[in-house]
């Protein structure tokens, strides 16, 4: 039973960011999302006359079961177009696919795909910028209504290529139990590196013996996490601008906000106040703060939904609180940038093909949709608008910890430092940051710049060879 409560923790938060972890070697491993099966709800019955649009996607598990939902819900909202969702086992595996397929003419109408993936995607030179649609048809109204930092990540040199569909973020979780009996303020919605550090000295508890029985914080090595404290400070993953103004060239993540958020996690471990559990750890760390054995963990806010439930079948001794990711008590405080996918357009497949997928991305992106999508996954809504609608309304009321998310996306105004960083070699990027955390952490590196150094300098001799092969 804990094996596959284990399995099922994994399932939902991989799908919430990220759809893979990486291991020590830096490669990619099939998470239990990527095995999830295919969706358990049916699809309904293609229309006589429809044209058919092929949708490939990489979210499994309950969230998949969502993507099904707005696949049939639009079905039956016309006539004329017919979506056939093909689930592709996870991001990567979709992403890989579509790569594998370009030279086979063998693409779908419209595809789901991972942030990181976008500038991959433009180079395939494959699809159609959504833009040029919303130019065509006059409605930047949609633009203009999109969350902005969720607009800047798919916007690059002033054109959307892409659009939203489920966006997260990064925050910081916490006990409201553990922190009360601490006296530690549950309110408080930001907190620096030196007060969770004196906090988890706080929160760690010993048995007779000396042994740790509850860690201060719980956490687990992954890149996207490094990102987001880098756009938190305002400062760059790569060079000119992330990528936003011109081809990225460089990667500048060796700073010293990147190289003090690596000193910060060692020094929860050497104070023996925090618990890592390395670069495949993420549901180890989720069931640790979920069965009370660490008080603080760092995850998406898509995980929101499971951990209140969870929290809850175990009889409330951990009562979830969400604060921002933390930050440096000595810089202006900056916003975290968004994670998730987006739905894009191919210029494969008959005219009429294409307007049925630009159709069923248009419906996505109504605010009915999206509050029926973030109401029953927890990814935030990409629509402004969908705010103000009921069902958003009690799934906050219900839910007052999301809030704390959507604050924090708000909280600074939008640049190129927090729009997250685009490059055709991200995931590589991410395999080689992750494998610097875990040398520094581990004790095979002395220090965090070295170990920084050391990945920068192998993320941009890849980004030259990627570049050089796509320009």
């Amino acid at each position: 039973m804990r094996q596959y409560f284990l399995l099922a923790l994994l399932a939902v938060l991989l799908v919430s960011c990220g759809g893979t972890t990486t291991g020590k070697t830096g490669t990619t491993t099939t998470s239990a999302a990527t095995a999830a099966p295919t969706s358990s709800v049916k699809p309904v019955a293609q229309k006589p006359g429809s044209t058919k649009i092929e949708f490939w996607y990489g979210l499994g598990g309950p969230n998949g079961d969502v993507v099904q939902n707005v696949i049939n819900k639009y079905n039956l909202s016309q006539d004329k177009y017919y979506v056939e969702g093909v689930f592709q086992s996870s991001y990567d595996d979709t992403l890989s696919k579509f790569n594998a397929s370009l030279s086979g003419n063998a693409l779908p109408n419209v595809v789901q795909i991972y942030d990181i993936g976008t500038q991959r995607m433009i180079d395939t030179k494959q699809i159609i910028p959504v833009q040029d649609l919303i130019n065509r048809d006059h409605l930047q109204s949609i633009v203009d209504d999109l969350e902005p930092a969720i607009r800047s990540y798919y916007t690059t040199s002033g054109k959307l290529y892409s659009m939203p569909f489920n966006s997260s973020t990064a925050v910081m979780y916490f006990d409201k139990n553990a922190f009360r009996a601490a006296g530690l303020d549950v309110t408080k919605k930001v907190w620096t590196y030196d007060e969770i550090l004196d906090a988890a000295k706080k929160l760690t508890k010993k048995d007779a013996s000396g042994k740790v029985t509850r860690a201060g914080v719980g956490f687990y090595d992954y890149s996207w996490l490094f990102e987001e404290e880098l756009a938190a400070h305002n400062v760059l993953l790569s060079s000119p601008n992330n990528g936003r103004t011109a081809r990225a060239t460089k990667f500048v993540f060796n700073n010293d906000i990147g190289a003090k958020w690596l000193d910060f996690q060692k020094q929860l471990v050497s104070s023996n106040t925090g618990a890592y559990y390395g670069a495949n750890g993420s549901a180890a760390s989720t069931s640790a703060f979920l069965n009370g054995q660490s008080a603080i963990t760092f995850e998406s806010i898509a995980s929101l939904r499971n951990y209140v439930k969870t929290a809850s079948k175990n009889g409330g001794k951990v009562d979830v609180g969400v604060a921002y990711m933390p930050r440096r008590a000595d810089l202006p405080q900056g916003r975290t940038i968004i994670g998730g996918a987006s739905l894009w357009v191919t210029n494969k497949g008959s005219q009429v093909q294409q307007e049925g997928a630009w159709d069923f991305i248009k419906y996505t992106v109504q605010p009915e949709v999206q509050a029926y999508w973030s109401s029953n996954t927890g990814y935030v809504p990409v629509r402004l608008a969908t705010y103000q609608l009921q069902d958003m309304k009690d799934t906050i009321a219900k839910y007052p910890q999301f809030q704390v998310a959507v604050d924090q996306i708000r909280s600074a105004p939008t640049n190129y430092n927090n729009a997250g960083s685009m490059a055709g070699n991200m995931l590589t990027v991410r395999n080689f940051i992750q494998q610097a955390t875990d040398d520094y952490i581990s004790g095979h590196v002395s220090s965090s710049q070295a170990a920084l150094d050391s990945a920068a300098k192998k993320a941009s001799d890849s980004l030259d060879e990627y570049n050089a092969a796509n320009q």
